[in-house]
């Protein structure tokens, strides 16, 4: 099991711009068969968003990545959740596009990124 946990809010990338939506990709690049991925955020009030998708490795570039579009991104500090069933290390490729109130890309977060924000 892979489990990737950052916390998200407006001032994430540190930026005079906040970050008011998100664009999550969670790509498989194992050699199994695939693995089911949990993605869920929770704030202070409870959860905010859940989704599960299945992501494989087949020959059709749509089954290796799902993309799920325009989280919305508050002042209030919330944590991104994404979770895998597969116990194979390296098996997930995650980029978060971070995006302004009108919609303009300000920022990409890869894991190796996200691992140094944790830091």
């Amino acid at each position: 099991m892979a489990a990737y946990i950052i916390q998200m809010h407006e001032n994430l990338l540190q930026t005079y711009i906040p970050v008011k939506s998100m664009d999550v990709e969670v790509a498989y690049v194992g050699d199994e068969e695939g693995t089911d991925v949990y993605l869920g955020v929770a704030g202070t009030h409870g959860e905010v968003y859940r989704y599960l998708f299945y992501v494989s490795s087949g020959s059709e570039a749509a089954g290796n990545s799902h993309v799920i579009r325009n989280l919305n991104v508050s002042c209030e500090i919330c944590e991104l959740r994404i979770i895998s069933n597969c116990s194979v290390p390296n098996h997930l490729v995650i980029r978060i596009y971070c995006r302004s109130g009108q919609g303009q890309l300000i920022g990409v977060l890869s894991e190796q990124q996200m691992m140094k924000l944790a830091d």
